[in-house]
């Protein structure tokens, strides 16, 4: 049985003593995203059996088979990781229909849950994902019928630019890219039609969408709430099947809708391109011209390319549908109806635009296209208060919230809820609220916009992303940050913003985690992967963990991909960001060649000198000795760092020296008791060899467990500090020195 999580009143994460614990791992894994049967990736050629097969899919042995679950989740382990985010589909659960859920998938997802369990150490918590709604617009997340409910037709998605899919860029025959998928084109797909109308529906039909009944609901109360009745039915069959992975503290808990975006909320003029919108790549339709190519009409639309300081418009291209439409026709909707068993409202018309429907535009006598209503979705009608970002995260997305997490506590009343607002948008604000209990955890995510659109790692410049997005700045140029000692910084400002906004605007008890924060490995158009060198990925990485530690946040690292490869990356949309890639298990390390290549090339000897106020000796904590994995790591050296894993007391800073081989960790230490204070600090031997290390510390004794990388560190109360620093292998031992010693 794992040990039980607890949050202290500063909001920290504890363990049953009080000591301070940071959850850090990775999400496992984005193979969620798309069917295993057929196995239908984002690099999949697009064709009617990609809509077709749809209701038939399975995603059962995504993201990994039975029989690898231990592998992978001991290669995790040996990281120094005690935490997993666990994403899953609602199209994995109900693809087949309304209500219908797929109980073989649910299964075999309690199987993987309880071999993790049994492999012990790892907390799991699960995570609803979903980007651009759905794998049909380009994205991932919600079953094709949604679309279908809406009165979609994805089959022409790809000619009207209602969506641009991965999969159309690739040649059916050959299954090669008919011509290169633009890096980072993907998340365009939140500003078409399909995604936003979606999106918009889902947060907002009731006031925007009166016309949309179905089955006697809204749609937006339909979209919900079988979205809910999904997450649940999982959970609570986890709950039924394997209570003793939630009692055993190895499930701890259940996210909300991954990366939840706006729709057409927080467009002002839907005749114009809002100017804070920041991501404009390619083709860039308005609203208003997204609405006409729905339609099948021709429409001239502005092209554009980002560069470091925004948006930057190259020219424009005629976009022209030739009269093909991606609402479906009255006959295609009546078999869509007919198969579900949907009724609608009379007030629907089929084969007409939505927000054609709802007097939003309409054609005037000459059949040309005219924008009624510019700020539709600006004012909110029952109050007329303007509709921006902020109204957005307080009103439409916290009913959601609200409604998500009462059907959850109805479940589960101790474990914790993960509320996740908008991307790098702060949370709404219940501090001192019912909607906050000693159970909720603030999930964020963090990318750095530079690396992230470029895929590369640039020391020399970057931007102040967060700055940008909260509008600091009048021009971006502004946002410029030199040198890669500033670049570090700014990324760990940032995420300490990120963390005391949380606090701000949900109280302090609650804990932040960033669930999701990563780097691209396909740097600099794949270099590494011709020439082995990684050092644009590590350095990246390594400003990351900065970042992190000097908040002493957990987080999740997207992402460990069992099916990753150099070609096609996590095989979804070209992205590339797992620390593990099947392509970079050249050498396999065992227990044994480990332990060799350690003590050859770092003079690893398992003893220990002495010091006055104190000794270090070598011990075998409690439990099982893990066996490294790490064959297939990626910018290891980067990814594999010391941090507290028990710290007692208060943190104070971290600081890893990838560089220097130095880490250092101030604590204020609280004790009440005269007991000695007992700090673990998770110290890999690769950065740390036993034979090469010394220790500075204000006061304490020592025990290191080798085969389990784990310091425990005994001082004294008040302020204390400890450093550890690896020295040459010609270096002398330390001998009397007062301040630390050599370990050897």
């Amino acid at each position: 049985m794992l040990d039980k999580i607890h949050v202290s009143r500063s909001g920290e994460f504890t363990d049953s003593e009080g000591k301070q614990i940071q959850l850090r791992g990775v999400n496992l894994d984005p193979t969620v995203k798309y069917p295993s049967v057929p196995h239908s990736t984002s690099h999949s050629p697009l064709s009617q059996p990609f809509f077709d097969d749809a209701s038939k899919a399975s995603f059962v042995n995504h993201p990994v088979h039975l029989d690898e679950v231990e592998q992978h989740i001991r290669n995790l382990k040996e990281l120094g990781y005690n935490a997993i985010r666990y994403p899953f589909t609602w199209e994995s659960l109900e693809h087949e229909g309304p209500g219908i859920y797929d109980n073989e998938y649910i299964d075999y997802t309690i199987k993987v849950l309880k071999k993790i369990y049994e492999v012990g150490g790892i907390y799991v918590y699960l995570d609803p994902h979903q980007d651009v709604w759905s794998r049909f617009s380009g994205g991932s997340g919600a079953p094709l019928w949604t679309l279908y409910c809406a009165g979609l037709k994805p089959q022409n998605f790809e000619v009207t630019e209602a969506a641009i899919l991965q999969n159309a860029y690739i040649d059916p025959d050959s299954k090669e890219e008919k011509k290169p998928y633009p890096k980072m084109l993907w998340p365009t797909n939140y500003y078409r039609l399909a995604a936003q109308t979606m999106l918009t529906l889902f947060f907002g039909g009731k006031k925007f969408t009166p016309k949309c009944i179905i089955n006697g609901q809204n749609i937006q109360d339909y979209l919900q709430g079988k979205f809910i009745d999904a997450v649940m039915t999982l959970y609570s069959r986890i709950i039924e099947k394997a209570p003793e992975i939630v009692a055993g503290n190895c499930v701890i808990g259940l996210e909300t809708m991954n990366e939840p975006s706006t729709g057409y909320f927080t467009d002002l003029d839907l005749s114009q391109i809002p100017k804070d919108r920041k991501l404009r790549k390619g083709t860039t339709p308005t609203a208003f011209q997204s609405f006409q190519l729905g339609e099948g009409m021709a429409v001239t639309v502005d092209v554009y390319d980002i560069s470091i300081i925004g948006p930057r418009k190259t020219g424009t291209t005629r976009v022209d549908p030739k009269g093909q439409s991606a609402w479906l026709s009255k006959s295609e909707r009546d078999k869509i109806d007919e198969l579900y068993n949907w009724e609608r409202s009379d007030k629907w018309k089929a084969g007409m635009c939505i927000w054609r429907l709802h007097e939003v535009w309409n054609m005037d006598p000459k059949d040309q296209a005219v924008l009624r209503k510019p700020n539709y979705f600006a004012i909110d009608p029952s109050s007329g208060a303007t509709i921006d970002m902020h109204y957005f995260i307080n009103n439409m997305f916290l009913d959601f919230y609200q409604r998500y997490r009462e059907r959850f506590r109805e479940i589960d009343r101790e474990s914790f809820l993960f509320l996740q607002p908008p991307t790098l948008q702060p949370p709404p604000e219940l501090k001192h609220t019912t909607l906050i209990d000693e159970k909720t955890i603030y999930a964020c995510h963090f990318y750095d916009g530079m690396s992230l659109m470029f895929k590369s790692w640039n020391r020399i410049y970057n931007v102040d992303t967060l700055g940008i997005l909260r509008g600091r700045y009048k021009n971006p140029i502004f946002s410029l940050v030199f040198g890669e000692t500033n670049i570090r910084k700014c990324l760990r400002k940032q995420l300490a913003e990120m963390k005391q906004e949380g606090k701000d605007l949900l109280g302090q008890q609650v804990p932040v985690f960033f669930t999701e924060i990563g780097m691209p490995f396909d740097m600099d158009d794949k270099k590494a992967y011709k020439n082995g060198d990684f050092s644009s990925q590590v350095a990246a990485m390594d400003a990351l963990g900065y970042a992190l530690e000097g908040s002493n946040l957990s987080f999740s690292l997207w992402c460990y991909c069992t099916e990753n490869s150099h070609k096609w990356g996590d095989s979804w949309n070209n992205e590339d960001f797992s620390i593990w890639s099947k392509d970079d298990m050249s050498i396999t390390q065992t227990k044994t060649s480990l332990d060799t290549k350690l003590q050859n090339d770092s003079g690893f000897a398992p003893s220990f000198s002495t010091i006055p106020h104190g000794h270090i000796s070598e011990i075998s904590l409690e439990g099982e000795k893990p066996v490294p994995l790490f064959s297939g790591i990626r910018a290891l050296n980067a990814i594999l760092r010391p941090y507290p894993l028990k710290l007692c007391g208060q943190f104070k800073s971290a600081e890893f020296d990838l560089a220097g081989k130095e880490y250092k960790l101030i604590i204020d230490s609280n004790a009440k008791s005269d007991a000695p204070n007992h700090t673990l600090i998770y110290l890999p031997k690769i950065h740390f060899p036993m034979g090469q290390t010394s220790i500075k510390t204000t006061s304490g004794t020592f025990l290191y467990d080798p085969d389990k990388q784990i310091l425990r560190w005994s001082h004294e109360t008040g302020v204390q500090s400890i450093t550890l620093h690896r020295v040459s292998e010609s270096s002398e031992p330390v001998s009397g020195d007062p301040e630390g010693c050599m370990v050897m």
